[in-house]
C-alpha cells in the first residue's frame, strides 16, 4: 500500500492489518480446525493463505482497512491500534462471509464444507462491537441500516436484466454498503457523527467507481458467463447490429467506461478535500494514476486489433 511521501502505505497501518488477518484465521482455528481448514483451501483459491492480508492491502483493493483508520486520524490526529485491529477484524470477517455469499448466488463452484463458514463470519462481524457500543446506543441502528442496504440490493441486483446507470448506483454499487459500517464506529466512538455523512458518500462514491473498474476488468468472464453488468448491458445498446459486444468494447466501450470513471474520480477528490486527510486524498490520486494507466494499454491493444475485431470471426448475427 502507499504512503503520502514513499509510495507505500505507512508501515504502521501493514503490521496492524496483518495482525488482524492472522488473527481472524488463528481465532477461528481454535474453535473449528476443520472448518479452518475448509476455509484455506477456499482463500487459497483467491490469495495467499500464508499472507491472508495481502487481498486487503493491494492498491487495487477496496480499502475498507484503510479508510477507518484514515477516519480516526482525521478525528483525533492519532490511530489507536487496538481499536484499528478490532475494526480490521470485524471487515475481513464481513468481508469473507460477503464473498462466499456472492459465490453462492453467482453460481461458482464451491465446496459445500465450506459454507458453514458463514456463521462464525458473520458473528465475528458484528459481535466485534460489543465491546465499543451497549445495546442502546445509536451505532446499532446504523449497523443495521447499512447491512440492510447491503442485503437488499444485494437481492434486487441478482434479478435485474437491463441494467442502465440508475439501476448501477442504486443497486449493483451498493451492495458493499456494510463496508461502511466501520466508518461509523469511528464517528460514534469519538462523538462525531456529524461528519458519518461526508465519510459515508465518499465510500458510497468510491463504491461505485470500484464496482465499474471490476466489471471492466472482468468483462469477458461476465460475457462467457452470461452475466449482466451495466458495462455489457450498454455494450448491447450501443452497439451497431452487425457488431460483436466484444468489438463494441474495443472499438469504443473502453473508453466510454474510462469517461464515466474519471466523471467519478473527479467527484471523488472534491469530496476528499474537504475531509481533512491527505492519506486518502494521495490514495484517490494513485488510483486514479494506475487505472488510467491500465485503460491506457487497453485502448492501445484495442486499437491494434480494430482491423482484426472488424472480420467475420468476431461477427454476430444481429
Amino acid at each position: 500500500m502507499r504512503n503520502l511521501k514513499s509510495g507505500v502505505w505507512e508501515p504502521e497501518l501493514l503490521r496492524t492489518a496483518e495482525r488482524a488477518a492472522e488473527r481472524v484465521l488463528v481465532d477461528l482455528g481454535k474453535q473449528s480446525p476443520k472448518l479452518t481448514e475448509k476455509i484455506c483451501a477456499w482463500l487459497a483459491l483467491r490469495g495467499s493463505v500464508s499472507q491472508p492480508s495481502d487481498y486487503f492491502t493491494h492498491l487495487q483493493s477496496l480499502p475498507i482497512l484503510a479508510l477507518p483508520w484514515w477516519l480516526e486520524r482525521a478525528i483525533v490526529n492519532q490511530v489507536d491500534t487496538d481499536f484499528q485491529t478490532d475494526l480490521m477484524c470485524s471487515s475481513i470477517s464481513g468481508y469473507y462471509f460477503s464473498r462466499m455469499l456472492d459465490d453462492l448466488m453467482d453460481g461458482h463452484e464451491l465446496d459445500l464444507s465450506v459454507v458453514p463458514a458463514l456463521y462464525p463470519f458473520y458473528s465475528r462481524f458484528q459481535s466485534t462491537y460489543f465491546k465499543y457500543f451497549n445495546s442502546s446506543d445509536p451505532f446499532w441502528e446504523v449497523f443495521g441500516r447499512l447491512s440492510m442496504i447491503s442485503a437488499e440490493t444485494a437481492t434486487v441486483d441478482a434479478t435485474l436484466v437491463d441494467i442502465a446507470e440508475t439501476e448501477f448506483v442504486q443497486f449493483a454499487a451498493q451492495k458493499t454498503a456494510a463496508g461502511a459500517i466501520p466508518l461509523a464506529a469511528v464517528c460514534f466512538r469519538y462523538g462525531r457523527p456529524d461528519i458519518l455523512e461526508l465519510w459515508g458518500d465518499l465510500y458510497a462514491l468510491f463504491g461505485r467507481w470500484h464496482q465499474m473498474r471490476d466489471d471492466l476488468n472482468d468483462w469477458r468472464s461476465d460475457y462467457n458467463a452470461g452475466n449482466r453488468t451495466w458495462f455489457l448491458c450498454e455494450a448491447e445498446r450501443q452497439r451497431t447490429k452487425p457488431e460483436s459486444i466484444p468489438a463494441w468494447i474495443c472499438r469504443k466501450g473502453f473508453k466510454w467506461a474510462a469517461d464515466v470513471m474519471e466523471r467519478w474520480m473527479d467527484e471523488l477528490i472534491i469530496k476528499s478535500l474537504d475531509l481533512d486527510s491527505p492519506e486518502l486524498v494521495a490514495y484517490l490520486g494513485e488510483r486514479r494514476a494506475s487505472t488510467n494507466d491500465q485503460i491506457g494499454k487497453l485502448l492501445r491493444i484495442a486499437s491494434s486489433v480494430d482491423n482484426l475485431l472488424e472480420s467475420d470471426v468476431f461477427r454476430q448475427q444481429a
